[in-house]
This record gives C-alpha cells, structure tokens and sequence, in this order.
C-alpha cells in the first residue's frame, strides 16, 4: 500500500459519490450525529437498474461513501479494502432515503465499518454493508487526520 503513503487523497469536487461539481454524480452531503455519518438523499431516474429501482451498484457506491464518511470522520484518512453488500428490498427512485455509516471497531491500521440505507418514511431498511478499512497513517504513525474533507459535503 505505498500509493497510500505517498499521496494525500487530495480532493477536486468531482467525485462521484459526494462531488458537489459532478453533475452526473450522487452529490451526497453528509452530516454526523452522535457516533453516525449521515446523508440522506432522493435518487433521480438516471440512476436506475430495473424500471423504478436504484442500480445495485449505486446502492453499493452509496454505502462505500458514507462509511468512508465515518472512518474519515471519527478515525483518520483511509481507503475500502473490502466490503460486502446486502440487499434486503429494492431502493427505489424517487423517494427520499437516508444512509448511515459507523465505525464498528479499529486495531490499529484496520478498521471495521458498517452502514445501511432506510426508507426515510417507513425507515425500513433496504440494504447493508460492512466494511474494512486501511487507515493512512502520518510520519508519527497514528493515522492522518480527515480535516475538513471528513466535515462536510465536497
């Protein structure tokens, strides 16, 4: 993982997940209460898989941005190692939803994550993710802070 050392994951607005200057992306805009990213959001038509149902693979994407929010948040700089996704119901269009991310657990450069995203009327959940996590560690070897990228929407 030397790509992780040496450069800074530095950002330019154009992410996919949470750019604010993408306008093909998710443009998510993350907040935090008590120890959980969150985000809640309304996915347009153009992000569909089968007629009125969010792509699976958006529904990942937005699971691996809002625990990327946690980790960086409340632990440091880091990157997905692996993850695992879940679907309990389809993710509709159209309607709003909220997503969640936690830190379920570090030992030292790992980190274990998890998130889900709900209907926000019924708050049923639709799908699930878990997550590991590599965390950027600086010269002192504790991990580098996410700064401000972590505190608010790109």
């Amino acid at each position: 993982m030397a790509l992780l050392r040496e450069n800074d994951l530095s950002d330019n607005s154009l992410c996919f997940a949470c750019g604010q200057k993408n306008p093909h992306g998710l443009r998510m805009r993350v907040s935090y209460e008590d120890d959980k990213a969150i985000c809640r959001l309304t996915l347009p038509e153009h992000f569909q898989g089968w007629e009125q149902i969010a792509h699976g693979g958006v529904v990942s994407t937005i699971l691996d941005e809002i625990m990327a929010y946690a980790v960086i948040h409340f632990l440091g700089q880091g990157v997905t190692l692996r993850m695992e996704t879940t679907f309990r119901q389809a993710v509709p269009l159209g309607q709003e939803l909220v997503a969640y991310g936690w830190v379920a657990e570090q030992r030292g450069r790992r980190a274990e994550a998890a998130a889900e995203i709900r209907q926000a009327d019924s708050n049923a959940v639709l799908a699930q993710a878990k997550g590991r996590w590599l965390l950027k560690l600086g010269p002192d070897g504790k991990p580098v802070d996410g700064g401000l990228w972590a505190d608010q929407g790109r």
